[in-house]
């Protein structure tokens, strides 16, 4: 049987190193909101990016990822830092 995996690696400017902190305990929290998941997901990896300034978080697979919980970490970030553009 085929196995079948979504890689994915990104970074997102946040901003400020403040704001790429606050980002870890929103992902933090929606972590603990999916925990209640069954099967729970695998989500994905999140780093502060200290080549970026410290601003930028990067988000990235670990063998495979979930990309819908991506995109809903990123909306909140977005809405948390008033993110716009691309």
């Amino acid at each position: 049987m085929a196995d079948y995996f979504t890689h994915f690696s990104c970074l997102l400017d946040v901003g400020t190193p403040e704001s790429a902190a606050r980002a870890l305990d929103l992902c933090n929290a929606l972590s603990a909101e999916g925990a209640s998941e069954e099967p729970s997901s695998e989500g994905f990896l999140l780093s502060i990016q200290p080549d970026h300034g410290g601003a930028a978080i990067w988000m990235r697979d670990d063998v495979t990822g979930d990309p819908e919980r991506l995109i809903q970490f990123v909306k909140r970030c977005a809405a948390k830092f008033s993110l716009n553009g691309r």
